[in-house]
């Protein structure tokens, strides 16, 4: 996909795959995705392939913030054009386009909202590759790179310019000021080279965010879950009923819980650990999907995603596994968003090895529709490589 160009009928397929990316977290896209077919106006907008731009710099943009605010006052246009001057004039570096600094949830959208106010292309690629809560979980971050000079700011005229920080200082000082700026912000980050993106950036993000859009368009279709889980590159967790959720608040001011599921007939428990995301997966106590790969609660009949803030007891749900960005499997990566970087005491799970996009240790419950002997019973039952 060297070049392609994202029109307003591709909206509903990019809100559905931010949100499946956005594993619980991110925000609800249906206002976002609202707000782009009101900045599209019946245009287009060029969606590049890395390799295709001419050199030079991108900028990393997005709001940051509470999602709530931001659904409860959207931008009226101009929130963007002052945090690009900000970097503009700091860096003397002229962007060649945009990129997302989180594909999953609001901002793999929002993006768009960004380069229509811009005029500039977006890059598709992003600096997480799913939804993550904090700036310092940024690929820049992790790889030992700055974050800043960073730039914060709103249509009102105010504007946060800070600069020679670390990423966990930026984190700090950005969350503190967003009171003053009624919850959210527009953000950009420090200019990224071209060059470099292979190396610093998740490549495709927006894009595969759109296949899985398209793919998840069909659910309500697919009398199978697990074969629509397989078509999304996943397994199935559990089918089920959400009998319990416990939220609580954390110290840096994140909503954290736990969602425990029963697995139909079979009874089998499952506990989702989550703050902000679905972080966690435990099968009677057995961490078996985790952070970085991407959770996901779906309604189990219309396949709609139920986020870590929407769901409750007594909600008929399917959970998915499905893979995360490899970039965050590399060693050097892995602990800035492993389940420890939450305060969960677990290793990372991963879906089995090779290969990372098909579906793979496929668990699934006994249920009415399966009997009993298949080689896909129950949650209890071990798994298998996918063929």
């Amino acid at each position: 996909m060297p070049i392609r160009y994202l029109g307003g009928p591709d909206v509903d397929h990019l809100a559905r795959g931010t949100t499946l990316l956005g594993s619980g977290g991110g925000g609800q896209t249906d206002t976002a995705a609202r707000l782009l077919r009101r900045s599209l106006a019946g245009d287009r907008i060029e969606l590049l392939s890395c390799d295709v731009v001419p050199g030079g710099h991108v900028l990393p943009v997005g709001i940051v913030g509470a999602v709530s605010a931001f659904t409860e006052r959207l931008p009226s246009g101009g929130e963007w054009a002052p945090v690009l001057e900000t970097i503009v004039n700091r860096t003397g570096i002229d962007p060649a386009g945009l990129i997302a600094i989180e594909a999953g949830g609001v901002n793999g959208i929002v993006v768009f909202v960004a380069a229509a106010e811009l005029g500039l292309p977006v890059i598709d690629a992003d600096l997480q590759g799913r939804a993550l809560p904090r700036l310092d979980q940024m690929s820049v971050a992790a790889l030992g790179e700055p974050l800043t000079p960073l730039a914060i700011g709103d249509s009102g005229g105010r504007l946060l310019m800070l600069d020679s920080l670390s990423p966990q200082a930026a984190e700090r000082i950005v969350r503190s000021a967003l009171t003053e700026f009624g919850g959210w912000a527009a953000i950009a980050l420090r200019p990224l080279p071209v060059a470099l993106l292979d190396r610093l950036t998740i490549l495709g993000t927006l894009s595969r965010a759109l296949r899985l859009g398209a793919r998840h368009a069909s659910w309500a279709q697919t009398a199978d879950p697990h074969q629509a889980a397989a078509s999304l590159g996943g397994r199935v967790l559990v089918i089920g009923r959400v009998i319990e959720v416990v939220r609580h608040r954390a110290a840096a001011g994140f909503g954290r819980g736990s969602v425990i599921i029963r697995a139909g007939r079979d009874g089998t428990l499952v506990r989702l650990e989550m703050e902000n995301e679905y972080l966690l997966a435990l099968v009677d106590g057995r961490p078996v999907a985790s952070t970085p790969d991407i959770l996901c609660v779906l309604d189990r009949n219309s396949g709609l995603p139920i986020s870590c803030d929407t769901v409750r007891g007594g909600a008929e749900v399917v959970a998915l596994h499905l893979p995360g960005p490899s970039f965050w499997w590399r060693p050097e990566a892995v602990d800035a968003v492993a389940p420890r970087a939450f305060g969960l005491d677990v290793d990372p799970v991963p879906l089995r090895e090779t290969p990372r996009e098909t579906p793979q240790e496929t668990a699934r419950e006994t249920s009415q529709e399966r009997p009993q002997g298949t080689a896909q019973e129950s949650l209890r039952e071990t798994s298998r490589e996918a063929p």
